[in-house]
């Protein structure tokens, strides 16, 4: 079976904090695959990673057999990623807030967004 996500000692720090240390994942193809820990654990910055929104500042990330390091536009064709608070952009509807993500994927605008026209 192929790996769908590979992490290889994948390691990010905020200056002295260590946030994710020495991940090692084989996530197979056409699994579902958990990703589960206590606050502070480092599951949102590793995620941030997985979507090229971090660079990691050691290992590598290996996504559908391509390396993000070395192609990191790879991560956001391959990997959806939508943080689940708004952040900022407190006053944005439901639509709108996936709209704005949808774009900064680079998705084409199929058809207006449910209830957002």
């Amino acid at each position: 079976m192929s790996v769908a996500i590979q992490t290889v000692h994948l390691t990010k720090r905020f200056g002295r904090l260590v946030a994710v240390n020495d991940v090692n994942l084989n996530v197979p193809a056409g699994t579902i695959f958990g990703f589960i820990g206590p606050n502070g654990a480092g599951k949102t910055t590793t995620l941030r990673m997985l979507a090229g929104l971090l660079d990691p500042t050691e290992g590598d990330i290996i996504l559908a057999g391509e390396s993000i390091t070395d192609n990191p536009e790879t991560a956001r064709w391959l990997v959806g990623y939508m943080p689940d608070f708004f952040g900022v952009y407190e006053d944005m509807k439901v639509w709108e807030y996936l709209d704005f993500f949808a774009r900064c994927y680079r998705l084409p605008p199929e058809a207006p967004a449910a209830g957002g026209g």
